[in-house]
């Protein structure tokens, strides 16, 4: 599947990658697509999430938007910016109920442009071992 949604993805035939997208386990989607994006670093990748973003949001999309934009497409002057963005939302989907999504704030704590402020860093990590006592990188924030 990668090569044919490759080549729509980088032609911006975005319908027909939905068609492909809605017929797909979201974890072979999503895997195809953060190979794709590591392999070609197009901006294209991102482009289709947001296609696919402003039919159905969830926190899956927002959680694989903010994966490419902060692992193979973090070069690009504010990607780690727009991440935040994506990052967020997904946590506001799922009522911060979700330790992985949290987790991706901390994240942005690291990053060079330190996108998460070491204050906000620390009040997120609070929250996930509320959900987690035992998260490791909740507790290396906090400590």
């Amino acid at each position: 599947m990668s090569n044919n949604l490759e080549t729509l993805i980088v032609s911006g035939r975005f319908k027909e990658v939905k068609d492909i997208y809605q017929t797909t386990d979201f974890e072979t989607f999503k895997n195809d697509l953060l190979t794709l994006a590591y392999d070609n670093e197009n901006l294209s990748n991102y482009s289709v999430l947001v296609y696919l973003l402003l039919d159905t949001e969830d926190d899956k999309l927002h959680d694989l938007a903010f994966q490419v934009l902060s692992q193979p497409l973090c070069h690009i002057e504010g990607a780690y910016t727009s991440s935040l963005y994506h990052a967020q939302r997904a946590v506001d989907l799922t009522d911060a109920a979700d330790v992985k999504r949290l987790e991706n704030l901390l994240f942005l704590n690291i990053v060079p442009e330190k996108i998460v402020s070491d204050e906000q860093a620390k009040s997120i990590a609070e929250k996930i071992l509320v959900l987690d006592p035992t998260n490791e990188v909740a507790k290396d924030t906090l400590y």
